[in-house]
């Protein structure tokens, strides 16, 4: 574990928090004395992987969008018709 001091953290603290996101641990040190230590913030699975873990889910068979224009509006190309249909339709268009 690296060790500097709380004078050198002051004047470069962009230089430490670029080493801590290296991967390095560094020990602040005032007067000789531990004072706190910098760490890589470790990443925190999000909730759909701790449940796939979990096995309480299953992934999909498929990646990707559905194909749902067609079932939903066989006339219209895109999502982003149907939405403008959509709206024109609540405006009374």
């Amino acid at each position: 574990m690296e060790t500097i001091g709380l004078r050198e953290l002051n004047q470069n603290p962009s230089k430490a928090v670029a080493r801590v996101r290296a991967g390095a641990s560094i020990l602040v040190t005032d007067r000789g004395k531990p004072v706190l230590r910098m760490v890589p913030e470790a990443e925190a699975p999000g909730t759909l992987q701790r449940l796939l873990d979990s096995g309480d889910v299953t992934a999909p068979a498929e990646t990707g969008m559905p194909d749902v224009v067609p079932d939903l509006a066989p006339d219209l190309e895109s999502l982003s018709d149907v939405l403008l249909a959509e709206r024109d339709r609540e405006r009374g268009r």
